[in-house]
């Protein structure tokens, strides 16, 4: 079953000020370029008590972006705050109630939840150097801020927002009708399935130690921080073992993990001697 989501262009720009809800769920998001906080600032939603997260890409390209989550009541007190202190940002993202009910509680509480999605997931440098502790909650409490943390999870994901998604999950064994793509390349094999929309390199795979001539930083990025999160750990063969499964969102990213520079994925993964592109073919006819 689908879900539908409410996009709103305020000002007739896709780069713009923009809102984003679930109908029959009681967040509203308001994304906005650091540069129209004052258009954001004589909304309604500024006026409200919510949450935010402040991003931006830092100087160094080999480093994540930076994002940082924190709380206000109202909201824009604390953005008009950030952005005389804060110079990283370029974009925000902010969540507030739609009926405007939410307790300085719940909204602490929230704070809290997103920064420890965003410090497993793993994907970002967290700006929050002070986070504060996970406040007590009652029982009814604690179930609506949930699904309000359910909310944000999934607007985040359909802006292209990965900061709660996880670099690497626990391993999942396929399942018994799950097609199971293979990549060997000099000794090394990969073996990937795709899962949600995703390709992902199942743990049990091996990876090149080193890179290619062929590698960009993007690759390297990538493997180094899947070696700092623990997904790829060298074995005494001179490569690496895939401890964890590995989502990425194409099949050529997947095999540059595997072999260690760029590479044709839909040629490269193979399933009963045929390859994903010839899959993908099939399927589409």
């Amino acid at each position: 079953m689908g879900k539908l989501i409410r996009l709103f262009l305020t000002d007739d720009k896709p780069d713009g000020l923009r809102t984003a809800e679930i109908p029959n769920m009681m967040v509203m998001a308001t994304l906005f370029p650091r540069t129209l906080l004052d258009d954001f600032s004589s909304r309604e939603e500024a006026k409200k008590p919510g949450v935010y997260m402040l991003y931006g890409s830092p100087l160094d390209d080999n480093s994540k972006p930076i994002l940082y989550i924190g709380e206000g009541d109202p909201v824009i007190t604390r953005l008009k705050d950030h952005s005389t202190k804060k110079d990283f940002w370029t974009e925000a993202f902010v969540f507030t109630s739609k009926d405007g009910y939410i307790t300085k509680t719940q909204i602490k509480y929230l704070e809290s939840r997103l920064i420890l999605l965003a410090q497993e997931a793993d994907r970002v440098q967290l700006d929050n150097i002070n986070a504060s502790g996970e406040p007590t909650l009652s029982e009814v409490d604690r179930a609506e801020v949930e699904q309000f943390c359910v909310s944000i999870q999934v607007l985040a994901k359909a802006m292209r927002l990965n900061f709660f998604e996880p670099l690497a999950r626990p391993s999942q064994a396929p399942s018994a009708n799950e097609i199971v793509y293979s990549f060997e390349t000099k000794g090394l094999r990969g073996k990937m399935a795709i899962r949600e929309g995703q390709y992902v390199i199942l743990s049990g795979s091996t990876a090149s130690l080193n890179h290619l001539p062929s590698s960009n930083n993007a690759i390297k990025k990538l493997r180094g921080d899947l070696v700092s999160n623990g997904a790829l750990i060298e074995n005494d063969q001179g490569s690496y073992n895939v401890v964890k499964d590995i989502p990425v969102n194409s099949a050529s990213y997947a095999a540059a993990i595997i072999c260690g520079g760029n590479y044709n994925g839909l040629v490269g993964w193979k399933y009963r001697g045929k390859t994903l592109k010839e899959y993908e073919e099939l399927m589409n006819h």
